[in-house]
């Protein structure tokens, strides 16, 4: 197959923002079949069992994409790394923390920027193929006062393409976030 450029890119009006406020993490292989259109946007869902809903501090986690190319093999991949700092230590969050480690998870990853159809940031679904899974981290307790007690975690999944993107939608949003596990995390669906 020719890869054969087809178009150019204007530069964009700057009405974008960066950082990430939620992960949505779903058990690995817990999505049923899902539908990719031509341009890569995930654009059907099957059904979620569960999803669980980790909301975020304002610009204390990230999420990152590594594009490695190898000429020599002819192959290319995406590294998909989400960096999440989950403050505060708990009975729980440490139960949570031993599950996170030693799982791997498809992960709806929700930025900044809000659509207004679905009240939501815009969805890129990571690990689609092949799941992501910890590969490091630290507990930290800090010094001082003001430091947090909490932990960090870096997710890596690899993938033949990028994540995907999530086509906004009353259908998709209710079918990622119903699954939701109580109804003070879900989310609110709005759509015009």
């Amino acid at each position: 197959m020719a890869c054969l450029i087809a178009n150019g890119r204007a530069l964009e009006c700057r009405e974008s923002i960066g950082g990430i406020r939620n992960v949505y993490f779903v058990n690995h292989n817990d999505m049923g079949a899902y539908t990719i259109d031509d341009d890569g946007e995930l654009d059907d869902l099957g059904e979620t069992s569960a999803s669980f809903k980790y909301a975020l501090n304002p610009q204390g986690s990230d999420f990152d994409e590594a594009i490695t190319v190898s000429e020599e093999n002819g192959t290319v991949f995406y590294e998909q790394t989400l960096n999440l700092s989950l403050p505060n230590l708990s009975k729980d969050a440490l139960k949570n923390l031993k599950i996170l480690t030693q799982g791997r998870f498809q992960i709806f990853v929700e930025d900044n920027n809000i659509n207004k159809i679905t009240g939501f940031g815009d969805l890129y679904l990571a690990g689609a193929y092949n799941g992501a899974t910890v590969t490091g981290g630290n507990v930290g307790r800090g010094k001082a006062y003001g430091d947090m007690s909490g932990y960090n975690l870096t997710i890596v999944g690899r993938e033949q393409r990028a994540a995907l993107i999530v086509i906004p939608s009353a259908t998709t949003a209710a079918t990622i976030f119903g699954g939701l596990t109580t109804a003070a995390n879900r989310p609110s669906i709005a759509v015009s």
